[in-house]
């Protein structure tokens, strides 16, 4: 996950906003959210939930707004309230916010895991350089939108780094994707693996669109 975690900390240098956040930087007006100590937001995509009481193999999250997904089993939850997360020894309660894209990377191979919008439309990014910080950069931005029968995600580009990855892996979280355009050509469903099913697409597609 270096490039999720490269990216929002080149936005803690640009804005000051911390990498580990409290709950409630979701939704400050929430006053339940303000005393939440047992949990806490990495970046704006991630909630990460750790157990504390020894021998425990669930534990109560208290959910700020809007949908959030489930990393390990990909299920949906509505916030905000309290809903109650399994907790096995090999893996720590973590949450996805609904039209978050987590960047990650395997080789020369970028990853994007789409967690889609229910509605509306969101928009993440991805900010890269040579690893030194300074000098040429790029930032790459997504939208999503989601419509009844469709969801569109529109790439865009900034800066004079060049993009350094061979390919791009899609997996799409959240819906059933019947067909798949990238830039007015149909591409292939690559596969499923349980609820998630993966787009392989070139580094230049800039329009994607996907028939639900």
């Amino acid at each position: 996950m270096l490039p999720y975690f490269y990216t929002f900390s080149w936005e803690t240098h640009q804005n000051g906003s911390p990498i580990v956040r409290p709950v409630f930087w979701a939704d400050a007006e929430d006053a339940a959210l303000w005393g939440v100590d047992d949990a806490f937001l990495l970046g704006d995509a991630l909630m990460v939930c750790p157990v504390f009481e020894e021998g425990a193999r669930s534990r109560p999250v208290l959910l700020p707004k809007g949908h959030w997904y489930n990393f390990w089993s990909g299920d949906a939850i509505a916030g905000p309230g309290q809903v109650n997360l399994e907790a096995p020894l090999e893996q720590i309660p973590l949450l996805v916010k609904a039209g978050s894209i987590l960047t990650m990377e395997s080789g020369e191979q970028l990853i994007l895991h789409l967690y889609t919008p229910v509605e509306r439309s969101s928009e993440s990014y991805l900010y890269s350089d040579a690893g030194d910080g300074y000098r040429e950069w790029r930032i790459e931005r997504w939208f999503m939108v989601r419509k009844e029968n469709n969801l569109e995600l529109i790439w865009e580009e900034e800066g004079e780094y060049a993009f350094h990855y061979q390919g791009v892996q899609l997996y799409i979280h959240g819906i059933t994707v019947k067909q798949a355009w990238v830039d007015d050509r149909e591409v292939a469903i690559d596969g499923k693996d349980g609820d998630v099913q993966s787009i392989r697409i070139g580094d230049r597609a800039r329009n994607l669109c996907f028939n639900l």
